[in-house]
């Protein structure tokens, strides 16, 4: 299965790089915008309410269209990375968009996902485990260290703007007509996700003085989020590497339930879990 998001592709290339012996260490950098505070929006704007991000309607469904381009990311320096590298970095094919649909009641998200090349796939998380299926339709699998996406949904229905603070607020501004919060902080200082912090610690190991733009290559310096102001629902996020518009539709009545095979597949893994973890029972068991 194709993964349906830029994380999918950073962790790739972040499973090549642990191959080779990277640390595995989780932590984000400390905040650079502790030390210097960051400007605010001018006296007298309007100011969001908490939280700054709202979540989408229990039943929602919303289409992010991306553009992207990753043909600067090989020049991290192909020499010091394992082979397998160039291969995926030079991927023509990118995420046109991604629908998302989601239904609280039943904790599921259904991701249908549009490639540059008119391909497209769909992927279910079913109360936080994400399920893909095999190349072939060979079966499904839980995707696990391959992305975190099931575990990010489950927190937060937009995890790419967990950088979004009330110190990083700019004003508002009129957005294709539209009232709009905006929120913006440099590349350098905008706190990492959880792969894009591991491989800078591997970059780091070659280059103490490496920085995430010189990394990573964005292609603006200046990160930038708007947000409905009647809403507080994203409008459009420009992280440098991939540009993403936000259009929200109103969903069906209908419950999101999940093909039967999928939840059959879930069923008999939580069976085989359970027989995994029981205890055995016998003589000598307390």
């Amino acid at each position: 299965m194709k993964h349906a998001t830029l994380h999918s592709r950073l962790l790739a290339l972040l499973l090549l790089l642990l191959a080779v012996g990277s640390a595995s260490a989780q932590e984000t950098p400390a905040d650079p915008l502790a030390a210097k505070p960051a400007a605010t929006a001018k006296a007298g704007q309007p100011v969001p309410r908490m939280p700054l991000v709202a979540a989408a309607p229990a039943r929602a469904e919303w289409t992010v269209r991306m553009t992207s381009d990753f043909s600067s990311i090989e020049k991290l320096g192909e020499d010091r990375l394992p082979a397998g590298f160039a291969e995926i970095a030079s991927q023509q094919r990118t995420v046109s968009s991604v629908q998302y649909s989601k239904d609280a009641v039943t904790k599921t998200y259904r991701l249908q996902t549009r490639w540059s090349d008119g391909d497209t796939d769909e992927e279910w998380i079913v109360m936080g485990s994400h399920v893909g299926e095999r190349a072939g339709h060979r079966g499904f699998y839980i995707v696990g260290s391959e992305s975190s996406l099931g575990r990010e949904l489950s927190q937060a229905d937009f995890p790419e703007l967990a950088w979004v603070d009330m110190s990083l607020y700019r004003g508002m501004k009129t957005y294709k007509g539209k009232p709009a919060f905006v929120f913006s902080v440099p590349f350098d200082n905008k706190r990492l996700s959880g792969d894009q912090a591991q491989i800078m610690a591997f970059i780091k190991r070659d280059d103490p003085k490496a920085t995430p733009s010189k990394v990573f290559k964005p292609k603006v310096s200046e990160v930038i989020a708007y947000l409905d102001a009647a809403t507080q629902l994203p409008i459009e996020y420009n992280d440098g590497m991939v540009l993403r518009r936000y259009h929200f539709t109103q969903p069906t009545g209908e419950r999101l339930i999940p093909p039967a095979k999928i939840i059959d597949f879930l069923r008999v893994r939580s069976e085989a879990l359970r027989i995994r973890l029981t205890p055995p029972v016998g003589p000598g068991t307390k």
